[in-house]
């Protein structure tokens, strides 16, 4: 009679555990780290670049778009490193950031880096970014225009982008009815 309900017991807690085993294996989708943006993001050693994204207007204005956050005690030096694609040179820009310092580029007021990066809207361009003296890391930033609607404002603040919209089709107007 025990062994009964000790059998019984064990294939309920089987029955139990079996059916929802899904819930005690499948990752925790929260606890995974991702780009919340369209944005590439990287870490170095104290610095850390958020949502770089190229922007592009088809007519020669891009720039570079994103934050760098120094997480460190002290100030330090960033470096971003491209290739320029009119001359073919590789090209340094340098930043001095302070501790705890955000560095917005083309958000809250502050101008977006004008590089010329190779590539077209849909592509991905490399970039070179360097913390101090330190070694860097290659960050694949994408290259996007004005498509999607929370980018038009930017493209549009871009230089060579015209601010005037296209005027829909000029329709003919309706031949007027007579009666006969």
């Amino acid at each position: 009679m025990i062994i009964r309900k000790f059998a019984a017991v064990g294939i309920a807690a089987s029955l139990l555990l079996g059916t929802s085993g899904c819930g005690f294996m499948s990752p925790i989708a929260s606890i995974e780290v991702y780009a919340p943006s369209d944005g590439a993001q990287i870490n170095l050693e104290n610095v850390k670049v958020r949502n770089f994204i190229y922007l592009t207007n088809g007519n020669g204005g891009e720039a570079l778009f994103g934050s760098i956050v120094n997480s460190g005690a002290t100030a330090t030096t960033f470096k971003i490193q491209y290739t320029d694609e009119a001359s073919a040179k590789k090209r340094e820009v340098a930043f001095s950031l302070l501790p705890g310092q955000k560095l917005d580029l083309g958000y809250n007021g502050n101008s977006a880096l004008i590089i010329d990066l190779a590539g077209k809207a849909g592509q991905i361009a490399n970039i070179f970014v360097i913390e101090a003296n330190g070694t860097g890391k290659e960050i694949r930033v994408p290259i996007m225009d004005g498509t999607l609607a929370e980018y038009k404002e930017l493209v549009a603040s871009l230089p060579g982008s015209s601010s005037i919209e296209p005027s829909p089709e000029a329709t003919e107007p309706a031949a007027e009815e007579t009666d006969h």
